[in-house]
């Protein structure tokens, strides 16, 4: 069984501590009235059912919305690659462009989860709300992981 990576932790303490110093109430995806709210997730993939994408080489996230034990995707997300490896890294005003525009492609979503994500993006993400955690395995185990980690936030 494949599991979120213990150094999650951080991102559970900073999410606690930023919305309690902001007074943030929680995303939810909108629904009706009479379902449950979802927690919507995008998933960094390559397909083959696996989360398999460091947050900085995704071109494209998978978007899906968790009621519970159900998930149901949504949309494949297409964004510009944030980095491909040190060497070939866009300037920063470009990285931060790119940065910018992922972060807002991916504004309705409360929990991002990669295979690997920098310290700094992590962070800039929480600061937009969205709790960037890693991870590998299958899909739909590491979603319903994901949500029980964001429900434990309590945020």
């Amino acid at each position: 069984m494949e599991t979120i990576d213990a150094a999650d932790e951080s991102s559970r303490q900073t999410a606690k501590k930023q919305q309690a110093d902001e007074g943030q109430t929680p995303k939810t995806a909108e629904l009706p009235a009479s379902e449950p709210a979802a927690i919507r997730i995008a998933v960094a993939t390559r397909g083959g059912g696996k989360v398999n994408v460091h947050f900085g080489h995704a071109s494209e996230f998978w978007i899906y919305d968790v009621f519970g034990q159900e998930t149901k995707q949504l949309e494949v997300r297409q964004v510009e690659a944030y980095c491909t490896g040190r060497i070939e890294c866009s300037s920063p005003d470009d990285k931060k462009k790119i940065f910018d525009h992922t972060a807002a492609m991916l504004g309705d979503c409360q929990v991002l989860l990669c295979s690997g994500i920098g310290d700094s993006p992590r962070r800039k993400l929480l600061q937009k709300g969205i709790v960037a955690l890693s991870g590998k395995g299958g899909i739909e185990e590491l979603l319903l992981e994901s949500v029980e980690f964001y429900k434990d936030l309590g945020i």
